[in-house]
């Protein structure tokens, strides 16, 4: 049987992310209401649901829905937002001991791509250390922190991962106040196709939100570059088919062997234990079903791919034999 590796997790604690961040999520969370409730009562509860040290509940999860792998993105907000308490160096080094099986049982199942904001001034230097010192299997770009992907500052990180033939994430999907949008637009992934053309990347969200069609042009015209499914999830309540269909496109567009699941999975008691992860990977597995009801097709070799195969060859994780 061939593995479900999530391409797209994240993992917490207490401090790792920036305090303004914390207070426009209360905000937002406490205006879905009318009248809204007071974001002091919401503020203090966020981190609560969503802390996992140690990766204990992210190994039962793992478990509880059959996942024999996956990908921990690193997220550095800091300096779009103001610094967090946790040094951006201390998440990576809790990220280099789950993985290295020093904590968290999760060693050879844990894999991590680096995410440092590329303008911090060690930002190469650490880089290159996490990936060739500590086996980090890549790098994640979030543009909306206020760069685009192909701005001067980002050039010495990207050439370094082609170098060292690791591929490179790329926030490709809206999002909302306090991050900037703009600078998401996949786009921007263009420059870098064009400049550094042996270098893998991964569109992480393929767009989803609005920007569908702009990330599946882009993987099309390079052939190293993913579409890497994680918040398409949140659509098949709203219109199964639709999802169905919008992923068989992906794949008439760029095959199978360049499609990435991914969750998004944030953790923590908030997400752990409930239905959405179990039921995403049950989505995908019914899609050759699903499929001729579309006028299309899809293999179970095909979902395969998607599932794990892909990610284990782009990432470079091991895979057990059947």
């Amino acid at each position: 049987m061939a593995p479900i590796i999530d391409a797209h997790v994240h993992l917490f604690d207490h401090g790792y992310l920036p305090s303004a961040w914390h207070d426009a999520t209360a905000w937002r969370w406490s205006a879905r209401t009318h009248p809204a409730r007071d974001p002091r009562l919401v503020r203090d509860k966020i981190m609560d649901g969503l802390v996992d040290p140690g990766a204990e509940l992210l190994r039962a999860e793992m478990d509880r829905v059959g996942i024999a792998s996956c990908v921990v993105i690193a997220l550095d907000w800091g300096l779009a937002l103001g610094e967090q308490d946790v040094s951006i160096e201390d998440v990576h080094e809790s990220y280099r001991a789950i993985q290295a099986g020093d904590v968290g049982g999760l060693a050879g199942r844990f894999f991590s791509v680096v995410g440092i904001d590329p303008r911090r001034p060690n930002s190469l230097q650490m880089t290159e250390k996490l990936i060739v010192d500590h086996g980090f299997r890549g790098y994640k770009l979030y543009p909306p922190c206020g760069y685009h992907p192909y701005d001067e500052v980002c050039l010495p990180i990207l050439a370094a991962c082609r170098d060292l033939g690791v591929p490179v994430v790329v926030h490709c999907a809206p999002v909302g106040y306090p991050m900037r949008t703009r600078f998401a637009h996949p786009h921007g992934v263009n420059d870098v196709q064009t400049a550094f053309p042996d270098l893998a990347l991964v569109l992480a969200h393929a767009g989803h939100g609005g920007w569908e069609r702009e990330a599946q042009a882009m993987a099309a015209r390079h052939p190293g570059t993913y579409l890497e499914l994680s918040n398409w999830n949140q659509d098949i309540d709203v219109d199964a088919d639709a999802t169905a269909a919008a992923i068989l496109a992906m794949r008439d567009a760029v095959g199978a062997h360049r499609i990435l699941f991914g969750s998004d999975h944030f953790g923590g008691r908030r997400f752990s234990g409930r239905d959405e992860l179990p039921r995403w990977i049950d989505f995908l597995q019914d899609l050759p079903n699903r499929a001729p009801r579309l006028g299309s097709s899809i293999s179970k070799e095909e979902i395969d791919l998607i599932l794990g195969l892909n990610a284990a060859r782009v990432y470079s994780i091991p895979v057990a034999e059947a």
